[in-house]
């Protein structure tokens, strides 16, 4: 990952000077600890689709940026020594200080005047200096970087404003700021969708609570919310860090069934129409099993299915397509061949 050096390059390619090395950059993860599994982020979900009905939850995700603490390696930056603060933001900006860029704002290191506070203040041994480390050189000229940074742009040649990335901090920095993409892949993976629980009619006791060949069989789901009834097929889910948001809803044209012997499939209104004596078989969802269920012990197993595209909107105008979402459940129906005796008169 790259650390947020690009900014300051943006401006020294503006005044034709070099760029620090990479190695003078801390590393200690001190915006949170990283694993492989990212850093993490306290995200907030709200929505039909959220979990638990909305609320923050902890979820280990990729970073875009995050703060760091600053430690000796950084040009022998002394965290412990308050009194060499000032001097060391001397040391490192003089060589810049012949240029009109370092009186506009001292480059990425925030004025002289911050490092005096910090020295002075009566809770300097609890302060720590942090850096912003970045994952993409698209996030360095965004507002949102802006933002995360917490101060104001200190320079702008024309198309990289640059903001100030250092500041110190008593405790733990901000969390981490995300990118919105991430963050609706996040969504996205804790939208919650039920599984279809189903009812159907008849149930004779003759067939082990079967049907009969080819006699309209009604399913209708218990629970709306697994087809979206209430919402025409659509679920909803909001993430938001900081920031940072993203929204992702679910679309589903309803009701899959699908057997050995015949299936259907079934809006999301008449998924969730329940059978009434005397109710027109085609406004229902019904399936008229074509053949008897011998060979299956415990009658057909029957797949209720629902499928769901996906799409995303967030923070930035940005948005797009995520991977579909399903849910299947499979319930055995036992399918009998009604028996006549047929005379014959002569």
């Amino acid at each position: 990952m790259r650390l947020v050096r690009s900014a300051l390059i943006c401006a020294l390619a503006v005044l034709g000077l070099t760029a620090l090395p990479a190695n003078a950059w801390a590393n200690n993860g001190g915006g949170g600890e990283a694993s492989g599994g990212g850093y993490g982020v306290a995200v907030r979900f709200s929505g039909d689709g959220a979990p638990s009905g909305g609320g923050s939850t902890v979820v280990r995700m990729p970073a875009s940026c995050w703060w760091e603490s600053v430690k000796y390696d950084y040009g022998g930056f002394q965290q412990d020594n308050p009194s060499s603060w000032v001097a060391w933001y001397d040391d490192l900006t003089n060589p810049l200080a012949s240029h009109s860029y370092a009186s506009d704002g001292n480059y990425t290191w925030g004025p002289r005047s911050m490092y005096q506070a910090a020295a002075a203040s009566p809770n300097a041994n609890a302060l720590d200096l942090y850096s912003i480390n970045c994952r993409d050189n698209a996030t360095y000229c965004s507002g949102i970087l802006m933002s995360y940074a917490g101060t104001p742009q200190v320079y702008d040649p024309g198309s990289c404003p640059v903001p100030v990335t250092f500041r110190f901090f008593a405790g733990a920095p901000p969390q981490p700021l995300v990118d919105p993409q991430d963050l609706a892949q996040v969504a996205r993976d804790y939208m919650v969708i039920p599984d279809p629980v189903a009812e159907r009619n008849p149930k004779l006791d003759l067939t082990g609570g079967g049907t009969l060949v080819s006699l309209p069989t009604w399913f209708w789901v218990t629970n709306p919310d697994a087809v979206g009834a209430a919402t025409g097929g659509t679920r909803t889910i909001r993430a938001q860090v900081g920031p940072v948001w993203a929204e992702v809803v679910a679309r589903t044209s309803g009701l899959s069934i699908n057997s050995p012997a015949g299936g259907t499939s079934c809006s999301p209104d008449r998924a969730v129409r329940v059978y009434a004596p005397g109710a027109d078989d085609s406004t229902g969802c019904t399936v008229a099993f074509d053949a008897a269920s011998v060979r299956y012990a415990d009658g057909y197993p029957v797949d209720l299915s629902t499928s769901w595209s996906a799409t995303w909107t967030g923070s930035g105008g940005t948005g797009g397509a995520l991977p579909g979402l399903s849910r299947t459940v499979t319930t055995n129906v036992p399918v009998a061949e009604s028996q006549a005796l047929v005379y014959s008169y002569r």
